[in-house]
């Protein structure tokens, strides 16, 4: 009987983690580039390691295309990050919202520098102001019509070493294998949308729900059956 509350206890707060995570993707829906959270949950029937096992995964399915217009605005499509450097690592990103800082860089939204085959992204002509800038599907960088840098573009054999570090950007934390990726193209003027599916998000919320409520119905039967039990014994000594 203990064994049974501590694994429903365990199945419990598993769903409870696994709402967060349903929830988390759906505040993130209209987050450029963002690859959502899939939660496994594995209970385990060997006696030696009953109990309930949590794996968070994410999914780096191609996000919508939305058309901006904007010219620093940059969509990948294919298999590949855009790399970028925070506090003097380098990091990965599928988001493409990119601006001029007051230095004339190229940068992230969170102000990150955005890294070319040269390193930091020069777009200021002259010192003074950004002129017309465009880049091409493979990501060489024009700025008016004078090819100035290629963006730096890579990919990985195995996505799940991958970790998320907030803003948007991932860290190569476990070593997977990185490299030039050739497989993937710019489309500029275009950011890539989240890969979220609301109603899939919803569903998956109803099911989390509704499992822990027969969890909840099953805790009330045993506790039940253990206080029945207890006044039975009390009674007949």
């Amino acid at each position: 009987m203990n064994i049974d509350l501590e694994r429903l206890k365990q199945s419990m707060t598993a769903q409870t983690y696994k709402n967060d995570v349903a929830a988390n993707n759906l505040a993130n829906i209209n987050t450029t580039g963002y690859k959502r959270d899939v939660m496994f949950i594995d209970v385990l029937s060997n006696i030696e390691n009953a109990g309930v096992k949590m794996k968070v995964q994410t999914d780096f399915s191609q996000g919508t295309l939305k058309e901006t217009n904007n010219p620093l605005d940059l969509a990948l499509s294919g298999k590949g990050f855009f790399v970028v450097e925070r506090d003097g690592q380098e990091f990965y990103t599928r988001d493409g919202h990119f601006s001029v800082d007051n230095e004339g860089f190229l940068t992230t939204s969170a102000g990150h520098h955005v890294n070319g085959e040269g390193g930091w992204i020069y777009l200021a002509t002259n010192g003074e102001k950004v002129g017309n800038v465009s880049i091409s599907q493979v990501g060489e960088i024009f700025v008016n019509d004078e090819l100035i840098d290629t963006l730096q573009l890579v990919d990985f054999d195995d996505y799940s070493r991958l970790t998320k570090t907030g803003e948007n950007l991932f860290k190569n934390a476990s070593g997977a294998n990185a490299y030039p990726t050739e497989s993937v193209l710019i489309i500029q003027g275009n950011l890539e949308g989240s890969n979220v599916s609301p109603v899939n998000e919803m569903i998956g919320l109803m099911d989390i729900q509704r499992s822990f409520e027969s969890s909840q119905r099953a805790v009330r039967t045993i506790d039940q059956a253990l206080r029945k039990a207890a006044n039975e014994v009390g009674r007949y000594r």
